[in-house]
């Protein structure tokens, strides 16, 4: 399982970017956006040195981000660099590239599917990589998520304090609504105009779509149903383990439409807002990690990265904001229930958009 960790006790000369747990051991992440082969050797040779003073166990990780370095150099750097650390690092060092598209080469551990998952928000997050279109897809799904709950009409100043956005992204996220018939502005700010079924779907794929998702298999066949592993869950976070995490998918919605007619949910959905995975084994210790969206996944987690302040409490525990509900609904294939599920968004909207006004 992974998380988010800092590393406040290194030296800033040996500071990394993050520390990864997985599989019972931690990898510890150098992330490089160069293609000078010198920065690639600096950075092999750093982590070399704090490796040193890590548990047997530990591994490290050099990721060199949109590098021009070619395979044929990056080999011979690494060749090089095994030549001169000690034989006992070699095998637990790794080099690993990732392209601007995501992709990535390089010798990963058994537990690729999140770890290919941690690094890609890692690059996100520090080097900034498709920060637009994400951070625009942040903008909207916060808009959605303030009209949902009957907020009034914000100034794109506030938009960029909550947001943490720039100003040329939230005024693209705008035009990107505009464009759909979706904003409504007046003298005190844009908000949401109520959206039709069509442009429901439209908003829950754009969220979905912004999102990193590690899907859980059960290889032998005896995982706990949905209703137990969230049990579960929720006893962890009554002894305050895992409140990153909230409910989403079918639990989810029924919470904020209790209508809804699901009789047996297919899996459980949950966003993380942290990237920390480890509570996956303790709701469920033999479920497995799949690369991709598997049709039989039991278990599917979402990376979220905003809008944790809309999470509501619940006899359940955390649940996810209803936008991330509805998206979730539309990926399992719930056509159907998802519209129905929209259209109680929309009343409840008016609702609170009522009470306001009354207020």
């Amino acid at each position: 399982m992974s998380s988010y960790l800092n590393m406040p006790n290194l030296r800033t000369s040996d500071r990394l970017a993050a520390r990864w747990t997985g599989g019972g051991r931690d990898v510890l992440i150098e992330l490089k956006r160069s293609s000078n082969a010198r920065d690639v050797r600096d950075a092999l040779l750093g982590l070399a040195y704090v490796l040193s003073n890590e548990p047997a166990t530990s591994r490290a990780l050099c990721l060199l981000a949109n590098s021009r370095l070619t395979t044929e150099r990056l080999s011979d750097e690494l060749n090089r660099f095994h030549s001169v650390v000690r034989k006992d690092l070699v095998s637990r060092i790794m080099l690993v590239t990732v392209d601007d598209k995501g992709r990535f080469m390089g010798a990963l551990p058994k537990e690729a599917a999140e770890l290919k998952a941690f690094l890609s928000g890692l690059v996100r997050e520090k080097l900034g990589a498709s920060a637009d279109r994400v951070s625009r897809e942040s903008v909207k799904s916060h808009l959605i998520n303030l009209w949902i709950n009957g907020q009034p009409a914000q100034t794109l100043a506030k938009l960029r304090r909550d947001t943490g956005a720039s100003h040329p992204t939230v005024s693209a996220a705008l035009k990107d609504l505009d464009r759909q018939g979706l904003l409504n502005t007046g003298p005190k700010g844009v908000r949401l105009t109520e959206p039709t079924s069509d442009a429901w779907r439209r908003l829950a794929e754009s969220h979905a779509h912004k999102r990193r998702t590690v899907s859980f298999v059960d290889p032998s066949g005896y995982a706990r149903p949905p209703g137990e592993m969230l049990k579960r869950l929720k006893s962890l976070q009554e002894r305050g383990r895992a409140l990153t995490v909230a409910v989403s998918g079918v639990a989810g919605a029924a919470h904020y439409y209790p209508d809804l007619d699901i009789t047996g949910p297919p899996r459980l959905d949950l966003s993380v807002f942290d990237g920390d995975l480890r509570f996956v084994e303790q709701i469920d210790a033999g479920l497995v990690a799949s690369d991709g969206k598997e049709a039989n996944a039991v278990l599917v987690v979402h990376f979220d990265s905003g809008d944790e302040g809309f999470v509501e409490n619940s006899e359940f525990g955390r649940i996810a904001p209803p936008l991330d509900c509805l998206a979730d609904l539309f990926e399992i294939g719930l056509t159907v229930e998802a519209r129905d599920f929209a259209l109680a968004l929309t009343r409840r909207a008016n609702l609170m958009q009522r009470i306001k006004v009354a207020e």
